[in-house]
């Protein structure tokens, strides 16, 4: 099971990784809102992204996410510690999301 602050700390890698080592962000120009949804843990977070910086971290439900990602808090902390693939997460269905094709390559970057 996962504890609450390693899974905080995987969004803040998650978050980490949007910006490149030069303080840069890595995706410049995109604007969204990303929800995270841990059904295991009945836990909403959400992250706002602006021209490619992300905002802090909230613990909400948005209205209208441009993304949403659904998935088991111990698949969450696997993808951002590499001990899970991003891609056998999809094919098996342990990670669901709703987003367009465009973002879903950009999130490639920060998964």
């Amino acid at each position: 099971m996962v504890t609450q602050e390693t899974l905080l700390e995987a969004l803040e890698k998650a978050r980490a990784r949007m910006m490149g080592e030069d303080g840069a962000p890595v995706l410049p120009g995109w604007d969204r809102k990303i929800q995270y949804y841990f059904p295991d843990v009945e836990e909403y977070w959400a992250m706002v992204v602006e021209d490619g910086h992300p905002l802090p971290l909230t613990r909400e439900e948005l209205d209208d996410p441009d993304i949403r990602l659904t998935m088991s808090a111990e698949t969450f902390v696997g993808l951002m510690d590499k001990t899970i693939s991003g891609l056998v997460a999809m094919t098996t269905g342990k990670v669901k999301v709703k987003a367009s094709m465009a973002d879903m390559r950009k999130m490639q970057v920060f998964m």
